[in-house]
């Protein structure tokens, strides 16, 4: 399954890797592709991955890491 967001307060590498690094947390999410330019994080994951807790951990980094949806 993949799911893509967007996180419009990412602006360099040091952000990409802290994304990175907290869904390294979950053993649901297989890869992350960030993409700074575009503000947008792709996860490939299984099923069972509680989202919403992914989303909770990416926002406690702090206020520039509000995740939105991104539309299909």
């Amino acid at each position: 399954m993949q799911t893509t967001v967007s996180i419009p307060g990412m602006h360099c590498a040091s952000c990409a890797a802290l994304i990175k690094d907290v869904s390294s947390e979950f053993p649901q999410i297989k890869k992350v592709d960030v993409d700074i330019a575009t503000k947008k994080v792709t996860i490939e994951h299984g099923m069972d991955l509680p989202i919403e807790a992914w989303k909770a951990e990416i926002e406690a980094l702090g206020d520039a890491y509000t995740v939105h949806p991104v539309s299909s």
